[in-house]
């Protein structure tokens, strides 16, 4: 049951790569191998797909200045976090 778990976790990482079209004919043929049996990864999978299908109908914004510096600052102050560790 572990390696179930362990293999759906893999499975799940790879999802977003699949649906957006990023995996190699390998990864993808083995996601897909897997899908075809696991129930809880197809459902998730098809989370995944309706999310993109939803992500292309938006229509792109540039977000404000003022966001765009609170993030930009929050990823500075979150790698200079990691690197001292």
């Amino acid at each position: 049951m572990n390696d179930d778990r362990h293999l759906c976790h893999e499975i799940h990482v790879q999802l977003s790569a699949l649906v957006a079209g990023e995996l190699d004919a390998d990864a993808r043929a083995a996601v897909e191998q897997h899908l075809a049996y696991c129930e809880g990864c197809r459902f998730e999978w098809q989370d995944h797909e309706l999310v993109w299908r939803c992500l292309a109908q938006c229509e792109d914004v540039d977000p404000p200045e003022e966001l765009r510096r609170r993030v930009f600052d929050a990823i500075d102050e979150y790698e200079r976090s990691v690197a001292k560790r």
